[in-house]
């Protein structure tokens, strides 16, 4: 069997600060013996470009900011789909075109990998370069959260079933 091919994406503006969480994240996750068949792409805010660099992929992990008014650090987990339920104040992606409307194009283009969005409440999206130190925090389990995920793809051909706790 060939191993699937799966792609972590971190997207979002790192000029604003801790919008661009799903970018810096991928530094901490590059830091980690990842195999072979894991690629990691920085999706910034790409937006229809990235239609292309995802039709080949099997299964795609997507790390971006999410404007839940949580607290700042809160994580989700979803998959595209789960968005349509999601009350109005949940603000998916601060981007113009945001990850679902690549995927339905994928998909209307012939191919949409198997999808799944880690969401981070940022803390601030002002101007600056830097992430807030909460959110730096909460790279390390993150980048646990993905890995569990490259091993359920790995062993299981399908993403955990719901997010661990603490």
């Amino acid at each position: 069997m060939n191993s699937p091919k799966i792609m972590v994406m971190g997207v979002g503006n790192i000029l604003l600060s801790d919008e661009g969480l799903g970018v810096r994240f991928l530094d901490e996750l590059a830091q980690k013996s990842l195999p072979e068949n894991v690629e990691l792409l920085e999706g910034g805010t790409a937006g229809l470009e990235l239609v292309h660099l995802i039709q080949e992929v099997d299964f795609l992990i997507v790390v971006d900011a999410i404007n839940a008014n949580s607290e700042p650090g809160a994580l989700f987990r979803f998959q595209p789909g789960d968005i349509q339920v999601f009350p109005e104040q949940y603000e998916v992606s601060f981007h113009q075109i945001g990850i679902v409307e690549v995927l339905t194009m994928a998909n209307v283009l012939g191919h949409a990998p198997q999808t799944l969005i880690f969401g981070v409440q940022p803390k601030k999206l002002e101007w600056g370069m830097d992430i807030s130190p909460e959110i730096q925090a909460l790279f390390p389990r993150l980048a646990d959260l993905v890995l569990l995920e490259i091993d359920s793809i790995r062993s299981e051909g399908k993403f955990t079933s719901t997010l661990p706790t603490a």
